[in-house]
């Protein structure tokens, strides 16, 4: 009997200590964690968000009643129109006028994103005398105001070379064209040519510079050939009269090569004073203009005029503008026409 009493006494004992040894044990873990743990771990479980468990609806599978409009395809840009700046017979500006020389290609260089004009053109006579430094040095220093800014083509003169000795020596140590080697020169310079792409048209430039034979003109022929679908523009010193004549190269020119080639749009010459147009339809349905323009020789009032050569895609037109940088004024002549104009299907 007393055995049986203090085992149910024992067994009264343990079961209450068991809460309080467990208490004990979590208490000794926590502090050994470093803190101690929240009274009421379960009441803090409960209090979280729970996600939900509703499935996020899948995207219906069924097309719209009502197609999509196509995207309206973006129209193809017109070409732009493009300009060539072209000057003829600087030679008095080397000799006595270097400030005008500056001036004009300053305002080139200054003026050809506004007018989106893509090059210089010279048709020769950039000296007046080649024996003499002084006049190379002028036009040096102004044609390099342009420099990284615009390539020139340049065809030689008379005053450059030497009328009847053709002595290219000088000139051509200079490097003033933008065509400079290779297969584009003909013996070295004389003569040359060139191709760029503009107003969604290929062009090709064919430079004749002076001299007193015509060996060049089989060479001209292949260069013609070799590129039928560029709109070709010729560069020669002399070609016309003051009156608009043919000069005696420019018989030859338009009987060897601009009757032949159906490429063959422009020409542009200087040498003579004044302004002269010439134009002529061939039997093959092709025309050809040549402009003539030499107003350096008018000490006074010629100084500094350049032309601006604005070629429009819209209807092949060349709009013709005359001004002078110098005097900041349009159209040497007063009868404007004959400076301002415009030649339709050109080129």
């Amino acid at each position: 009997m007393l055995r049986s009493l203090r085992l149910l006494l024992l067994t009264v004992l343990v079961s209450l200590s068991y809460p309080l040894l467990r208490c004990d044990a979590q208490k000794t873990a926590a502090q050994y964690d470093g803190g101690e743990p929240p009274l009421q771990v379960d009441v803090r479980l409960q209090g979280m968000s729970q996600p939900s468990l509703k499935p996020t609806p899948a995207a219906s599978a069924t097309p719209s009643s009502t197609p999509s409009p196509s995207p309206t395809p973006t129209p193809t840009p017109e070409p732009t129109p493009f300009s060539l700046y072209w000057v003829s017979d600087a030679q008095v500006y080397a000799y006595r006028y270097p400030k005008v020389y500056n001036k004009i290609f300053t305002y080139m260089a200054n003026a050809c994103e506004e007018q989106n004009a893509i090059g210089v053109l010279m048709t020769g006579d950039l000296v007046d005398n080649r024996t003499e430094q002084r006049h190379w040095d002028h036009a040096k220093a102004a044609i390099g105001l342009i420099r990284d800014k615009l390539p020139l083509w340049v065809v030689a003169g008379n005053h450059d070379v030497g009328a009847d000795k053709g002595d290219y020596k000088t000139f051509l140590s200079y490097g003033f064209c933008a065509a400079e080697e290779g297969d584009l020169l003909y013996k070295d310079g004389v003569c040359w040519y060139d191709t760029f792409t503009a107003a969604g048209q290929d062009f090709l430039l064919l430079g004749i510079g002076w001299q007193n034979d015509s060996d060049y003109l089989s060479w001209a022929r292949g260069v013609l050939e070799t590129y039928p679908d560029h709109t070709a523009i010729l560069l020669v010193h002399s070609f016309l009269t003051d009156k608009g004549n043919l000069t005696g190269t420019g018989k030859n020119l338009e009987k060897e090569l601009l009757s032949h080639y159906p490429n063959l749009r422009l020409v542009l010459c200087g040498h003579n004073d004044g302004s002269a147009r010439w134009q002529k339809e061939y039997e093959d349905g092709h025309g050809v203009n040549a402009l003539m323009y030499n107003f350096q020789d008018d000490k006074k009032n010629g100084l500094g005029y350049i032309r601006i050569l604005t070629f429009d895609p819209a209807d092949r037109s060349l709009h013709v503008t005359t001004y002078s940088p110098w005097f900041d004024d349009y159209n040497y002549y007063k009868h404007e026409t004959k400076d301002t104009f415009t030649l339709t299907e050109a080129w």
